[in-house]
């Protein structure tokens, strides 16, 4: 009843209409989301230099992350004070360790 043809377009149409979904998933995902605006700074000034391919796996502290900001400042990162809270914020929050790991570590 089905022919190679058949079952083809069908396998298609059915990865066309779940990349479709994926993708209505993950944009109502990002609309829900407020921006944070030490995502856009870490994308436009920290992206100059080295790739954001970095960041994947990262989980310092806040305090490490406050360490590496200051290396790239010191390297000369065009960052101001308000950007530079802005982007230790967005980093700690969103690059740090699991929050049981980051407890332990302040005993």
């Amino acid at each position: 009843m089905w022919g190679p043809s058949t079952a083809r377009l069908s396998a298609i149409l059915l990865l066309a209409a779940a990349a479709v979904f994926s993708a209505n998933v993950l944009a109502a995902d990002n609309a829900s989301r407020p921006k944070d605006p030490g995502k856009k700074l870490v994308e436009e000034i920290c992206s100059f230099c080295h790739g954001l391919a970095r960041l994947k796996g990262q989980a310092y502290t806040r305090d490490q992350w406050d360490n590496v900001i200051k290396g790239m400042v010191s390297e000369g990162a065009p960052v101001t004070d308000e950007e530079y809270s802005l982007i230790l914020d967005y980093l700690a929050k969103n690059f740090g360790p699991p929050p049981e790991q980051e407890k332990g570590e302040k005993r």
